[in-house]
Protein backbone atom coordinates (compact mmCIF):
# COMPACT_ATOMS: atom_id res chain seq x y z
CA UNK A 1 0.00 0.00 0.00
CA UNK A 2 1.71 3.44 -1.26
CA UNK A 3 0.86 6.46 0.17
CA UNK A 4 2.33 10.37 -0.21
CA UNK A 5 3.27 12.11 3.03
CA UNK A 6 4.42 15.59 3.05
CA UNK A 7 6.05 17.32 5.81
CA UNK A 8 6.44 21.38 6.57
CA UNK A 9 8.82 22.81 8.84
CA UNK A 10 8.52 25.81 10.91
CA UNK A 11 10.87 28.58 9.28
CA UNK A 12 10.60 32.71 10.53
CA UNK A 13 12.80 34.88 9.01
CA UNK A 14 12.45 38.63 9.41
CA UNK A 15 13.77 41.67 9.01
CA UNK A 16 15.82 43.55 12.06
CA UNK A 17 15.35 47.17 12.18
CA UNK A 18 15.25 50.13 14.49
CA UNK A 19 11.77 51.55 15.04
CA UNK A 20 10.04 54.43 15.59
CA UNK A 21 6.80 54.30 16.78
CA UNK A 22 6.36 50.55 15.80
CA UNK A 23 8.10 48.27 14.61
CA UNK A 24 8.83 47.26 10.87
CA UNK A 25 7.15 44.62 9.26
CA UNK A 26 8.31 41.16 9.87
CA UNK A 27 8.85 38.41 6.61
CA UNK A 28 8.17 35.30 8.25
CA UNK A 29 8.44 31.80 5.95
CA UNK A 30 6.46 29.49 8.15
CA UNK A 31 6.91 25.93 8.61
CA UNK A 32 6.25 22.87 10.82
CA UNK A 33 4.55 19.71 11.14
CA UNK A 34 4.98 16.26 9.60
CA UNK A 35 1.80 15.87 7.70
CA UNK A 36 0.20 13.36 5.83
CA UNK A 37 -2.74 13.48 3.16
CA UNK A 38 -5.82 12.46 4.71
CA UNK A 39 -5.49 8.68 5.70
CA UNK A 40 -7.12 6.38 7.61
CA UNK A 41 -4.11 3.62 7.72
CA UNK A 42 -1.72 5.22 10.21
CA UNK A 43 -2.12 6.96 13.10
CA UNK A 44 -0.20 9.22 15.15
CA UNK A 45 0.02 7.61 18.53
CA UNK A 46 2.30 10.26 20.20
CA UNK A 47 4.16 13.96 19.18
CA UNK A 48 6.52 15.35 21.62
CA UNK A 49 7.31 18.66 20.24
CA UNK A 50 10.43 21.21 21.29
CA UNK A 51 10.27 24.98 20.40
CA UNK A 52 13.30 26.94 20.66
CA UNK A 53 15.40 29.98 18.86
CA UNK A 54 18.36 27.48 18.46
CA UNK A 55 16.76 24.04 17.17
CA UNK A 56 13.32 22.74 16.45
CA UNK A 57 13.02 19.16 17.19
CA UNK A 58 9.96 16.37 16.84
CA UNK A 59 9.50 12.97 18.07
CA UNK A 60 6.41 11.05 16.65
CA UNK A 61 5.09 7.79 17.41
CA UNK A 62 3.35 6.06 14.11
CA UNK A 63 1.02 3.52 14.40
CA UNK A 64 -0.11 1.61 11.19
CA UNK A 65 -3.50 0.00 12.04
CA UNK A 66 -3.56 -2.18 8.80
CA UNK A 67 -2.55 -5.72 8.29
CA UNK A 68 -0.42 -4.82 5.27
CA UNK A 69 2.97 -2.56 5.30
CA UNK A 70 2.10 1.32 4.34
CA UNK A 71 4.88 2.73 1.51
CA UNK A 72 5.03 5.97 0.54
CA UNK A 73 7.26 9.48 -0.25
CA UNK A 74 8.14 11.40 2.72
CA UNK A 75 8.40 15.16 1.72
CA UNK A 76 9.78 18.14 3.64
CA UNK A 77 8.20 21.20 1.68
CA UNK A 78 10.77 23.93 2.28
CA UNK A 79 8.74 27.32 2.28
CA UNK A 80 9.69 30.30 -0.13
CA UNK A 81 12.63 32.55 1.10
CA UNK A 82 13.24 35.11 -0.69
CA UNK A 83 15.67 38.56 -0.45
CA UNK A 84 13.73 41.58 1.56
CA UNK A 85 14.54 45.25 1.30
CA UNK A 86 15.51 44.74 4.87
CA UNK A 87 18.41 42.12 6.86
CA UNK A 88 17.19 39.23 7.40
CA UNK A 89 17.86 35.97 8.85
CA UNK A 90 18.27 33.53 5.85
CA UNK A 91 18.91 29.85 6.41
CA UNK A 92 22.94 29.51 7.35
CA UNK A 93 23.24 25.69 6.16
CA UNK A 94 24.96 24.67 2.83
CA UNK A 95 22.69 24.54 -0.60
CA UNK A 96 22.50 21.17 -0.34
CA UNK A 97 20.60 21.63 2.95
CA UNK A 98 19.80 25.18 4.29
CA UNK A 99 17.47 24.03 6.94
CA UNK A 100 20.29 21.87 8.43
CA UNK A 101 17.42 19.21 8.58
CA UNK A 102 18.23 15.98 9.74
CA UNK A 103 15.97 12.47 10.23
CA UNK A 104 15.75 9.43 12.09
CA UNK A 105 13.48 6.21 12.15
CA UNK A 106 13.39 4.19 14.79
CA UNK A 107 16.95 5.64 16.16
CA UNK A 108 18.84 5.43 13.16
CA UNK A 109 20.27 7.94 10.61
CA UNK A 110 18.07 7.93 7.06
CA UNK A 111 19.42 9.75 4.43
CA UNK A 112 17.32 12.50 2.96
CA UNK A 113 17.55 13.84 -0.83
CA UNK A 114 16.89 17.74 -1.04
CA UNK A 115 15.49 19.21 -4.26
CA UNK A 116 16.10 23.29 -4.49
CA UNK A 117 14.00 25.25 -6.96
CA UNK A 118 14.00 28.17 -7.75
CA UNK A 119 10.50 30.44 -8.27
CA UNK A 120 8.65 33.29 -9.90
CA UNK A 121 4.86 33.52 -9.03
CA UNK A 122 4.81 29.56 -9.27
CA UNK A 123 6.95 29.64 -12.18
CA UNK A 124 9.94 26.76 -11.90
CA UNK A 125 13.13 28.90 -13.35
CA UNK A 126 15.63 26.37 -11.88
CA UNK A 127 17.40 25.82 -14.84
CA UNK A 128 17.64 29.42 -16.08
CA UNK A 129 19.57 29.85 -13.03
CA UNK A 130 21.85 26.69 -13.62
CA UNK A 131 22.76 27.45 -16.77
CA UNK A 132 23.23 30.81 -16.45
CA UNK A 133 25.91 29.50 -13.17
CA UNK A 134 23.72 31.77 -10.79
CA UNK A 135 23.43 30.08 -7.38
CA UNK A 136 19.69 29.14 -6.62
CA UNK A 137 19.17 30.62 -3.12
CA UNK A 138 18.79 34.51 -3.98
CA UNK A 139 20.53 35.19 -0.51
CA UNK A 140 24.01 33.75 -1.28
CA UNK A 141 26.71 36.03 -1.53
CA UNK A 142 28.40 34.71 -4.59
CA UNK A 143 24.76 36.09 -6.77
CA UNK A 144 25.56 39.76 -6.40
CA UNK A 145 28.86 38.96 -8.10
CA UNK A 146 27.41 36.39 -10.81
CA UNK A 147 24.71 39.20 -11.84
CA UNK A 148 27.06 41.67 -12.49
CA UNK A 149 28.97 39.01 -15.02
CA UNK A 150 26.13 38.88 -17.19
CA UNK A 151 25.84 41.33 -20.00
CA UNK A 152 22.92 43.62 -20.90
CA UNK A 153 20.89 41.44 -23.30
CA UNK A 154 20.69 38.96 -20.53
CA UNK A 155 20.03 41.37 -17.89
CA UNK A 156 16.90 42.66 -19.82
CA UNK A 157 15.87 39.09 -20.18
CA UNK A 158 16.13 37.80 -17.06
CA UNK A 159 13.81 41.16 -15.63
CA UNK A 160 11.40 40.51 -18.54
CA UNK A 161 11.09 36.89 -17.50
CA UNK A 162 10.51 38.18 -13.75
CA UNK A 163 14.04 36.63 -12.13
CA UNK A 164 15.03 40.27 -11.19
CA UNK A 165 13.68 43.39 -9.01
CA UNK A 166 11.99 45.80 -12.00
CA UNK A 167 13.30 48.28 -9.29
CA UNK A 168 16.15 47.23 -9.07
CA UNK A 169 17.43 44.95 -12.46
CA UNK A 170 20.34 43.26 -10.64
CA UNK A 171 18.53 42.23 -7.63
CA UNK A 172 16.80 38.41 -7.44
CA UNK A 173 13.47 38.50 -7.49
CA UNK A 174 13.16 34.73 -7.68
CA UNK A 175 12.36 32.66 -4.15
CA UNK A 176 14.45 29.48 -2.79
CA UNK A 177 11.89 26.95 -2.65
CA UNK A 178 12.05 23.03 -2.98
CA UNK A 179 11.45 19.94 -0.27
CA UNK A 180 13.58 17.57 1.63
CA UNK A 181 12.27 14.16 0.73
CA UNK A 182 12.92 9.91 1.94
CA UNK A 183 11.13 6.94 1.42
CA UNK A 184 9.77 5.68 3.78
CA UNK A 185 8.13 2.40 5.21
CA UNK A 186 5.37 1.74 8.54
CA UNK A 187 5.13 -1.85 8.77
CA UNK A 188 2.12 -3.55 9.88
CA UNK A 189 2.09 -4.84 13.13
CA UNK A 190 4.12 -2.48 15.27
CA UNK A 191 5.12 1.43 15.93
CA UNK A 192 7.52 3.22 14.01
CA UNK A 193 9.58 6.36 16.02
CA UNK A 194 10.21 9.12 13.41
CA UNK A 195 12.38 12.24 14.86
CA UNK A 196 13.23 15.26 12.55
CA UNK A 197 15.37 18.17 13.66
CA UNK A 198 16.46 21.51 12.11
CA UNK A 199 17.97 25.25 12.96
CA UNK A 200 14.83 27.55 12.58
CA UNK A 201 15.46 31.24 11.29
CA UNK A 202 13.70 33.12 13.69
CA UNK A 203 12.35 36.81 13.30
CA UNK A 204 13.62 39.11 15.42
CA UNK A 205 13.27 43.07 16.16
CA UNK A 206 14.31 45.55 18.32
CA UNK A 207 11.75 47.17 20.06
CA UNK A 208 11.05 50.56 21.85
CA UNK A 209 11.17 49.55 26.37
CA UNK A 210 9.70 53.38 26.56
CA UNK A 211 6.48 52.29 24.46
CA UNK A 212 5.85 49.16 26.68
CA UNK A 213 6.34 50.70 29.96
CA UNK A 214 3.21 53.58 29.64
CA UNK A 215 1.37 50.56 27.15
CA UNK A 216 -1.99 50.67 28.30
CA UNK A 217 -2.85 48.27 25.71
CA UNK A 218 -0.99 44.97 23.70
CA UNK A 219 -1.10 47.54 20.75
CA UNK A 220 0.75 49.93 22.64
CA UNK A 221 3.57 47.96 22.65
CA UNK A 222 3.77 47.41 19.22
CA UNK A 223 4.96 43.82 19.96
CA UNK A 224 4.38 41.00 16.69
CA UNK A 225 2.89 38.34 18.48
CA UNK A 226 -0.38 38.97 17.56
CA UNK A 227 -1.78 35.25 17.92
CA UNK A 228 0.59 34.46 21.06
CA UNK A 229 -2.34 35.01 23.69
CA UNK A 230 -0.61 37.90 24.97
CA UNK A 231 -3.50 38.57 27.56
CA UNK A 232 -3.42 40.90 30.83
CA UNK A 233 -1.11 39.21 32.75
CA UNK A 234 1.20 39.45 30.08
CA UNK A 235 0.88 43.16 29.62
CA UNK A 236 0.92 43.69 33.23
CA UNK A 237 4.55 41.32 33.39
CA UNK A 238 6.28 43.07 30.22
CA UNK A 239 5.51 46.45 31.44
CA UNK A 240 7.78 45.34 34.67
CA UNK A 241 10.17 43.74 32.61
CA UNK A 242 9.96 46.57 30.33
CA UNK A 243 10.64 49.04 33.38
CA UNK A 244 13.97 46.42 34.24
CA UNK A 245 15.18 46.85 30.99
CA UNK A 246 15.62 50.26 30.80
CA UNK A 247 16.88 50.53 34.04
CA UNK A 248 19.62 48.16 32.93
CA UNK A 249 20.04 49.92 29.75
CA UNK A 250 21.42 46.98 27.29
CA UNK A 251 18.70 47.19 25.10
CA UNK A 252 16.07 44.19 24.67
CA UNK A 253 14.48 42.75 21.13
CA UNK A 254 11.68 40.37 20.24
CA UNK A 255 11.94 37.31 18.69
CA UNK A 256 9.14 35.46 17.07
CA UNK A 257 8.60 31.63 16.43
CA UNK A 258 5.74 30.42 14.27
CA UNK A 259 4.96 26.32 13.86
CA UNK A 260 2.28 24.69 11.15
CA UNK A 261 0.17 22.62 13.69
CA UNK A 262 -2.76 21.73 12.04
CA UNK A 263 -1.57 19.42 9.59
CA UNK A 264 -1.28 16.80 12.60
CA UNK A 265 -5.03 16.66 12.24
CA UNK A 266 -4.52 14.80 9.02
CA UNK A 267 -3.63 11.28 10.70
CA UNK A 268 -6.40 8.41 11.74
CA UNK A 269 -8.03 9.78 14.64
CA UNK A 270 -6.49 12.76 16.87
CA UNK A 271 -2.49 12.99 18.30
CA UNK A 272 -3.31 10.20 21.45
CA UNK A 273 -0.76 11.97 23.18
CA UNK A 274 0.73 15.68 22.28
CA UNK A 275 3.69 16.86 24.59
CA UNK A 276 4.35 20.99 23.32
CA UNK A 277 8.07 22.33 25.26
CA UNK A 278 8.86 25.80 24.61
CA UNK A 279 12.23 26.91 25.62
CA UNK A 280 12.97 31.27 25.62
CA UNK A 281 16.19 30.79 26.13
CA UNK A 282 17.35 32.66 29.46
CA UNK A 283 15.76 32.58 32.57
CA UNK A 284 15.26 36.97 32.09
CA UNK A 285 13.50 36.47 29.00
CA UNK A 286 9.56 36.85 28.53
CA UNK A 287 7.28 34.15 26.84
CA UNK A 288 3.85 34.04 25.64
CA UNK A 289 2.22 31.89 23.56
CA UNK A 290 -1.53 29.80 23.48
CA UNK A 291 -1.83 26.90 25.53
CA UNK A 292 -3.88 25.63 28.19
CA UNK A 293 -2.64 23.83 31.24
CA UNK A 294 0.80 24.98 30.36
CA UNK A 295 3.33 24.31 33.24
CA UNK A 296 6.76 25.66 33.93
CA UNK A 297 9.10 22.56 34.38
CA UNK A 298 12.52 24.67 34.62
CA UNK A 299 13.92 27.59 34.72
CA UNK A 300 13.71 28.60 30.82
CA UNK A 301 11.01 25.72 29.96
CA UNK A 302 7.71 25.84 29.81
CA UNK A 303 5.29 22.66 29.10
CA UNK A 304 1.56 21.65 27.88
CA UNK A 305 0.56 17.90 27.48
CA UNK A 306 -2.74 17.26 25.81
CA UNK A 307 -4.44 13.60 25.31
CA UNK A 308 -6.26 12.85 22.09
CA UNK A 309 -5.49 15.95 20.36
CA UNK A 310 -6.76 17.90 17.37
CA UNK A 311 -4.84 20.80 16.70
CA UNK A 312 -6.90 23.66 15.45
CA UNK A 313 -4.86 26.46 15.24
CA UNK A 314 -0.94 26.99 14.52
CA UNK A 315 1.50 28.09 17.12
CA UNK A 316 2.86 31.69 17.50
CA UNK A 317 5.71 32.01 20.58
CA UNK A 318 6.92 35.52 21.11
CA UNK A 319 10.18 35.56 23.22
CA UNK A 320 10.80 39.22 24.80
CA UNK A 321 15.21 38.98 25.25
CA UNK A 322 16.74 40.98 27.62
CA UNK A 323 20.04 42.64 26.23
CA UNK A 324 23.48 41.63 27.36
Amino acid sequence: MRHLFAVAAILSVSVTTLPAQANDTMAHFAAGELVFTQTDAVSMVSEDLFLSTEEVRVTYRFRNLTSQDVTGTVAFPMPEVRVTMSDADYPDGPEANPMRFSVTVDGRPLPVQFEAKAMVERRDVTKVLRDLKIPVPPYDDRVGPALQKLDQQTISRLEKEGLLDPDNERSPNWALAGSYHWEQTFPAGRDTVIQHRYKPSVGATVISLESMVTAKTVEDMYLIGENSCMDKDFINGAKKWAARELKRDKGAGQRMLEYILVTGANWAGPIGTFTLTVDKGRPDNLVSFCGEGVKKIGPTQFQMVKKNFKPKQNLSVLILEAGI
